[in-house]
């Protein structure tokens, strides 16, 4: 109803710009109020004649796309997993298993052969595994199985193909503890282990306070693999005590590995190796000379 009155109000507007000037009367208005109404119908098929034209574009679309959904669904490669995988992305903790398997849907052909790659190098498989259900089995995952992309793919054509990334949790191997008897002005390197995924944010202390990452003679690097805390020159008042390393991870929570440095005074140390050394060259010397003048000596004896 709404679109009606629209519709004939501006009808009449169009119309009555094209009606001659200081015209008026009955007749006119009647005549006026016909041609309203006719243009108005008009205007108002032209209307619904666009929205069928829109509406049939509409579903040739959704028809297009529905066939090519059906074509998928018969003839596509899809990889299945044990454990579900989410999003193309499988999570498995390490030393895990997980088997994936390969389903070539096909309504027509049974003699279709299968392919596995792993990072795009080609996976051997046993002959009846080539068939329209073909499968793996990873076991045990280890750290180089993280990031693995496992795709699986027509012999003869691939373009049909699927692909799973093994996404394998661990955790820093942080736990527990050390200890260190050390002598002043020696240097003191401590190794926590960080390598985790997904990765860990790693603090050091010591003696209950926060250490920076350089303050004064110690100093904290790390590879991504091993946060490494280094002193140099130790000073027994200053460096001894209770070092601890703390890694924090998203999934596995707080870890803490403990390190006990005792540091004494240097001592002294007789320098055993530099005098056996001496005296074996000397010893050697005379006996070069004694060997060298053989001859004379033994005419001294006669």
């Amino acid at each position: 109803m709404t679109q009606c009155m629209m519709s004939s109000s501006f009808c009449w507007k169009v119309i009555g710009n094209f009606l001659p000037l200081g015209t008026n009367g009955p007749s006119y208005n009647k005549l006026l109020h016909k041609l309203t109404r006719t243009h108005c119908f008009g205007l108002v098929l032209y209307s619904r004649r666009s929205w069928l034209i829109k509406m049939t574009t509409i579903l040739r679309t959704l028809l297009l796309h529905a066939v090519i959904l059906c074509v998928m669904q018969t003839s596509g490669v899809r990889i299945e997993s044990v454990p579900g995988s989410v999003e193309q992305m499988i999570e498995m903790k390490l030393d895990g298993t997980v088997s994936l398997i390969c389903r070539h849907k096909t309504a027509a052909r049974t003699d279709m052969e299968l392919v596995w790659l792993r990072n795009n190098a080609l996976v051997k498989l046993e002959n009846n595994n080539r068939g329209d259900n073909s499968s793996i089995c990873v076991t045990p995952l280890t750290h180089e199985d993280n990031g693995a992309i496992f795709t699986c793919q027509r012999k003869n054509d691939t373009t049909l193909n699927d692909s799973v990334t093994l996404n394998v949790t661990y955790a820093s191997r942080t736990n527990g503890s050390e200890e260190f008897d050390m002598e002043e002005q020696e240097t003191l390197v401590l190794l926590c282990d960080m390598y985790a995924n997904p990765a860990v944010i790693v603090s050091w202390e010591f003696n209950g306070t926060q250490l920076e990452h350089t303050a004064g003679q110690v100093i904290v690097t790390n590879d991504g693999f091993t946060s490494k805390l280094t002193v140099n020159k130790l000073d027994m008042d200053l460096h001894r005590g209770t070092y601890i390393c703390e890694t924090n991870s998203p999934k596995h929570g707080k870890q803490r590995r403990t390190f006990i440095v005792r540091v004494k005074e240097r001592t002294i140390r007789f320098p055993v190796m530099p005098i056996v050394a001496g005296v074996v060259v000397v010893f050697l010397t005379i006996l070069l000379a004694i060997f060298s003048r053989r001859k004379k000596i033994a005419k001294c004896f006669k």
